[in-house]
């Protein structure tokens, strides 16, 4: 027989384990897979190279929606990024996900567009553009 101090003991444990386990799985950035490309470039997030790209608009065009961003190199050299964005719901479901390559001369900043195509009739009203990786390549 258990102890009844040793069992709500492992079940405080357990619980704990399973907490760590589903901040990790938020931390990671677990979400829907839409290719091979977005998944390996949201997968494989470049910690310095997140923080040098921002969206800078999301608005709606006559085809969808389209997300406006910048991505700066710090380096002393030419990088390509390959830079992924999400389209969500104002609940956060997810209707597109965009990949864009970009080449950004050492210490510059370079800007881009990437669009996603939505049905004019059934689009939401409200759209959230995300960044949601980006991969030195």
């Amino acid at each position: 027989m258990i102890a009844p101090g040793r069992w709500f003991a492992g079940i405080k444990r357990f619980a704990g384990i399973m907490l760590a386990a589903a901040g990790a799985a938020l931390l990671s950035g677990c979400s829907q897979a839409n290719g091979p490309a977005a998944d390996a470039a949201a997968e494989s997030v470049d910690a310095s190279a997140l923080r040098s790209a921002f969206v800078t608009a999301c608005t709606g065009t006559a085809a969808g929606w389209e997300a406006t961003a910048v991505v700066s190199n710090r380096d002393r050299v030419e990088h390509r990024y390959l830079v992924v964005i999400n389209f969500l719901t104002p609940e956060s479901t997810l209707l597109e996900r965009t990949t864009t390559e970009v080449r950004v001369e050492a210490g510059a900043t370079q800007g881009f567009i990437t669009e996603t195509r939505l049905d004019p009739v059934n689009r939401p009203q409200t759209v959230h553009c995300e960044l949601r990786g980006v991969q030195q390549l």
